[in-house]
């Protein structure tokens, strides 16, 4: 049996975006990630779009983040802070379905794989925090492009 990237597409849509259950992170091309995001819509999804290629330091993704997901004025800018406005960005944004794609994300890992590393670390805690504080209600999921 021959695998096509429709199929894939299909089968990472409906283990990725139908649950709140982990996985909360992918790496797709961006034909993956169009697919995907075109899915989610239609699904009722919100869908963000950050671009990586601002996101190559610290302040520069804090900032980043914080404009284009539009957190409220009070944004800590630091990342205890940033886990809790991704985690609670379904009360702020009145859909308890969020899909982030971050653009670039191979320009974030060439210039600061640290940051990079940070950055997943946070998505994912972001997702268990939603996960938790909604009862399972939210879904909050990540796709990195590359």
């Amino acid at each position: 049996m021959k695998i096509t990237a429709k199929a894939v597409i299909f089968i990472m849509n409906d283990n990725f975006l139908a649950t709140p259950l982990p996985p909360d992170i992918a790496d797709m091309t961006v034909f993956e990630a169009a697919a995907i995001s075109a899915s989610a819509r239609r699904a009722g999804f919100a869908v963000f779009e950050l671009d990586g290629a601002g996101m190559k330091a610290k302040p520069a993704l804090m900032e980043h983040i914080a404009r284009s997901l539009a957190f409220p004025g009070d944004f800590g800018e630091n990342w205890d802070a940033l886990i809790d406005y991704l985690g609670d960005m379904a009360n702020f944004h009145k859909n308890n379905k969020i899909l982030i794609l971050i653009g670039a994300a191979a320009e974030i890992a060439g210039s600061d794989p640290a940051l990079y590393s940070e950055l997943r670390n946070v998505c994912g805690l972001a997702c268990n925090n939603a996960r938790e504080w909604s009862k399972g209600a939210v879904i909050l999921k990540f796709i990195f492009i590359s």
